[in-house]
């Protein structure tokens, strides 16, 4: 049974004030709904949380503070709006490095088994000129698709050829499931059908 914590630790933080920039760093706008385990196995739920992109940290409210947890992370879960519906959303660390992400950095988990499919959503400052003003900065968000498999990352895009590239000794069985299931693989939709497919045959 899982272990619930009713009073969680916090720390005030420090950040550096990232000002006049447009779009925002969050995940979110505003605090959100949200379950959260750490690494010692104890849990806590029904907790106010915001998820910063930009710097991979996640906070939350306490006595209309924003903390940062003081015991490690391990996973959470947020609810939010996605256009005008409700989704949930989960995040886990404590996969190994790749080019751009370290053990600590928080992935979306889009599909779980022995496949792991994960989005690691980033953001940037870009710039952009408003008409007849000043250039200004803004966050761009970006993103790229993992599959943890065998205590590899495996970068994949959306689209067929990679797929099958990243996993060779797969290959029939994902070819089997793009035929029976007719999918493109050229959206999230897709990939994340063909990865809880493959995940039940495993």
């Amino acid at each position: 049974m899982p272990i619930f914590i009713e009073d969680v630790a916090g720390r005030p933080f420090t950040s550096k004030e990232i000002e006049d920039i447009a779009g925002t760093p969050f995940l979110f706008d505003g605090w959100n709904p949200g379950i959260v385990k750490f690494r010692n196995r104890r849990f806590v739920k029904d907790i106010n949380l915001r998820f910063n992109i930009y710097n991979n940290q996640l906070y939350f409210k306490k006595d209309e503070q924003q903390l940062e947890f003081a015991l490690p992370v391990e996973e959470f879960m947020i609810r939010g709006l996605k256009d005008t519906d409700s989704v949930d959303v989960y995040y886990r660390c404590g996969f190994p490095a790749t080019e751009k992400t370290a053990y600590q950095t928080f992935m979306e988990v889009i599909a779980d088994g022995k496949f792991v499919l994960l989005k690691y959503r980033y953001k940037v400052i870009g710039s952009f000129k408003p008409y007849n003003q000043a250039e200004r900065k803004k966050f761009e968000d970006r993103e790229q698709l993992f599959v943890y498999v065998d205590k590899q990352m495996l970068k994949i895009k959306k689209d067929k050829e990679s797929i099958v590239e990243a996993l060779p000794q797969h290959k029939a069985a994902i070819l089997s499931i793009i035929e029976e299931k007719k999918l493109k693989l050229k959206n999230e939709a897709d990939i994340e059908k063909l990865f809880v497919e493959l995940n039940s045959r495993e």
